[in-house]
């Protein structure tokens, strides 16, 4: 009896120090994410909405104003281009011929995976455009890099460089396409709500198709001249470079959801954006430094620290995968600041986690990789009773007293 009774008394504890944790209306270290909890501020890739639009179009000023507020406010991890067809003739051509389109304003997410028409006013366009991309946030992509570098030579100039790495263990086919856009138009194009259009697409450096082989590159060098393409007002501090890879992998796609004007959608496996620089080049940061545990138990959350060293001081930001499905960005902080992510781990196995690091200039590092191991014996109950022993010391003092 005396064996049976402090097993009970563990039990008891454990029971009800975990209901505890489930209904409780605080936040204990044990912390269990929700199923429906937006997981990532950054998922498997950085998203890309492709809009088409024209100066005349009345309900437009509300897709603009919405694609503004979102990309502003800095939740979501994505860019997007502004087609403003009957303002540029390529990129009238380019949603007829590779969207056929339906009409203005229309949004294509990640090459059209989710496609948005219509918008009547902000915020249901705002609503609408977070769901598309959240569900493009964790849509499984082909590993692939894009290292993109800037350099403004003067007037109106530049040398736009271009890597793509197939990190896949084979072959990896698909486009790159690298639009040109200002930040905020210099030709004075407006919506109907009198807001002049930003993110504006004027042309692309690169649009070439892609066979990489399995841990091989594509690159390419162009000197781009605004004033020689029709765009003599175009500025070093107004320009951003918008690079993006697109399988080829052969989908069906409406843009007027659900079944009219079908067109053949490729998705986006990788998105990246640059502005220029007076002819600097940029170091990435060093691969991560990882310190946490290397065992645990499930339920329980746990402390990670990152550091890298950018070569350049920049600061640093670090996305991480966990190794079960959830991924991680942090903010920028300092260069070789240490920064603390905490994860919780709801099964057990023996879990990666991979970590790289990102400055302020485009710069990647190469990946970290650590293990954790949230066993499946015994050992695992030891842990977890040990871990309750400590966090409640009366207990101890009870099964004692009893022994």
């Amino acid at each position: 009896m005396k064996k049976i009774l402090p097993i009970l008394i563990i039990g008891i504890f454990i029971l009800s120090s975990f209901g505890a944790v489930a209904i409780g209306s605080s936040n204990e270290s044990v912390f269990i994410k929700d199923e429906n909890e937006k997981p990532t501020e950054k998922g498997t890739h950085t998203i890309l909405g492709e809009y088409g639009t024209a100066t005349w179009c009345g309900y437009c000023r509300y897709a603009h104003g919405a694609l503004k507020e979102l990309y502003s406010e800095g939740q979501l991890d994505f860019y997007y281009i502004t087609h403003v067809s009957d303002m540029n003739s390529r990129s009238t051509s380019y949603l007829s011929s590779h969207y056929n389109l339906y009409g203005y304003p229309t949004l294509w997410w990640d090459g059209g995976y989710k496609v948005n028409v219509g918008a009547g006013s902000v915020p249901a366009a705002k609503s609408a455009y977070t769901s598309s991309i959240n569900a493009c946030l964790n849509r499984a992509v082909e590993d692939v890099d894009i290292n993109l570098e800037v350099t403004w030579l003067g007037g109106t100039e530049m040398e736009i460089d271009c890597t793509v790495i197939n990190n896949e263990p084979s072959t990896y086919g698909g486009t790159i396409q690298v639009s040109i856009c200002e930040k905020t138009s210099s030709r004075g194009w407006i919506d109907t709500g009198g807001v002049t259009y930003t993110m504006t697409f004027m042309d692309w450096a690169f649009k070439e198709s892609l066979s990489i082989p399995n841990g091989g590159s594509w690159s390419d060098t162009l000197i781009w001249d605004g004033s020689s393409h029709g765009y003599p007002t175009m500025t070093e501090t107004n320009t951003i470079v918008i690079a993006a890879v697109y399988n080829d992998e052969q989908h069906q796609g409406y843009s007027y959801p659900p079944n009219q004007n079908p067109f053949n959608a490729y998705y986006i496996d990788e998105c990246v954006a640059t502005e220029p620089g007076q002819g600097s080049s940029n170091d990435p940061p060093n691969p991560p430094e990882i310190e946490g545990p290397t065992n645990g138990v499930i339920d329980v959350e746990y402390d990670f620290t990152f550091n890298s060293i950018d070569q350049n001081g920049d600061d640093v930001k670090f996305y991480i995968l966990w190794g079960d499905g959830y991924v991680d960005t942090t903010s920028y902080t300092p260069n070789g600041t240490d920064v603390t992510v905490s994860h919780t781990y709801k099964r057990e196995n023996t879990f990666k986690i991979k970590a790289k690091a990102f400055d302020t200039n485009s710069g990647e590092s190469d990946w970290t990789e650590v293990e954790i191991t949230i066993p499946r014996n015994r050992q695992n109950n030891n842990y977890l009773i040990n871990y309750i022993l400590e966090r409640l010391p009366n207990l101890y003092l009870i099964l004692k007293q009893l022994f």
